[in-house]
């Protein structure tokens, strides 16, 4: 049986343990080598990689995984995607929980 493992930073890993993922969390410098790692691993099937560490994950493994069936890598954008340059955090926030939970919430 081949598990999922997400490759990503130590703030975007808090979630994905919570919701019973494993985890592997790393730097930009390592991300590569982790990378690597996971893939020449057998036990996972599913490699899901942070595009804020690896830039193009398909793109970098691709001699690494020629002739390999598993694991699929699925590159997932970076926490810092999901903000563009002009929004703010504290507002993308507080429409998140209002969208969650019906009403707005002071966020300090």
């Amino acid at each position: 049986m081949h598990k999922v493992l997400v490759i990503t930073d130590a703030e975007t890993a808090i979630g994905f343990r919570l919701a019973g993922v494993e985890t592997l969390e790393t730097s930009r410098e390592g991300a590569l080598g982790d990378l690597e790692g996971a893939i020449l691993s057998d036990d996972y099937g599913l490699v899901v990689v942070d595009e804020a560490l690896v830039a193009d994950p398909v793109r970098a493994m691709e001699r690494i995984m020629r002739g390999r069936d598993l694991p699929v890598l699925l590159p997932m954008p970076g926490l810092s995607a999901a903000f563009d340059h002009d929004a703010d955090a504290t507002a993308y926030m507080k429409d998140l929980v209002r969208s969650a939970i019906g009403f707005d919430i002071k966020l300090d």
